[in-house]
Parts: structure tokens; C-alpha cells; sequence
């Protein structure tokens, strides 16, 4: 006999009550919360006014990051100047997310471009505009 079992994330995981009370202090006025859970991070969408964004935590309830959507004008004008010269400055441009982390120095910037169908890449800024990573992307 074969026994088949599935189980949603948040029923093997639940959020530790130290990460919930992080981003409640952290974002009061948070609505929509959507959390997804893992064994080694708790990662919240949500909507904070019209702005939608993704909070990530560590388990014990350390900030790691949260990402938001962007527009390209909306970066630092350094950042779009090290797009600008970079290799794939011709390439449309599919979606730009701004990464903001407790150090501002390490915050980061990821610009999702694609030339075909099958030629789509994740290109990674750090605050200097300095292109540090690109990434295939499906």
C-alpha cells in the first residue's frame, strides 16, 4: 500500500512569536501579511500603504533584509550609472528590486534583464554601482 502525504510549509514550520514581534515593531502599519516559513529563514510579503515588499528574518528574530519593487529612476543614481556602462545596458529591463539590509553599506540592488526567451539574467549592484554578480534566471 502506498500512502501519499503533502504538507503546507506553514503547518511544519510556524513562525517563532520573537520574528513576528521583530516585524511588528518594525512595521506597525503592515497589511496583507502573507508569511512563508523555512528551516533557516521566515520571509513576510506585505503591503505597507500602496508599497509592496518582503521582509526576511532570521529564526531568532534578526532583521535580514526586506526587498521591494522599484522603478529603475527610483535607484541611486550611482547604481543606474554602473547599469548604464555595464554589458547589458541594451537589454529591456524586466524588473528592478531594491534590497534594503541593517547595514546600509550592504545593501543591494538586483536588476532582472532579458534579451530572449531563454537569455534572462538577475544582475546584482552593490551602493558604489559596482556590478558584483550576475545570475541566470529562469
Amino acid at each position: 500500500m502506498l500512502i501519499n502525504f503533502t504538507a503546507d510549509a506553514q503547518q511544519l514550520f510556524s513562525v517563532p512569536d520573537i520574528v513576528k514581534q521583530t516585524f511588528d515593531k518594525q512595521y506597525p502599519d503592515a497589511q496583507d501579511l502573507k508569511w512563508t516559513n523555512g528551516l533557516d529563514n521566515h520571509s513576510v510579503r506585505f503591503t505597507l500603504g500602496d508599497r509592496k515588499l518582503k521582509a526576511n528574518y532570521a529564526p531568532k528574530g534578526d532583521w535580514v533584509s526586506t526587498e521591494e519593487q522599484v522603478k529603475m529612476e527610483a535607484l541611486p543614481e550611482v547604481v543606474q550609472e554602473g547599469f548604464n556602462k555595464s554589458k547589458y545596458k541594451d537589454w529591456p529591463v524586466k524588473d528592478v528590486v531594491a534590497v534594503t539590509k541593517p547595514k546600509e553599506n550592504a545593501n543591494e540592488y538586483f536588476i532582472i534583464v532579458q534579451k530572449s526567451t531563454l537569455n534572462k539574467k538577475k544582475l546584482v549592484f552593490d551602493v558604489k554601482g559596482r556590478l558584483y554578480e550576475e545570475l541566470l534566471t529562469l
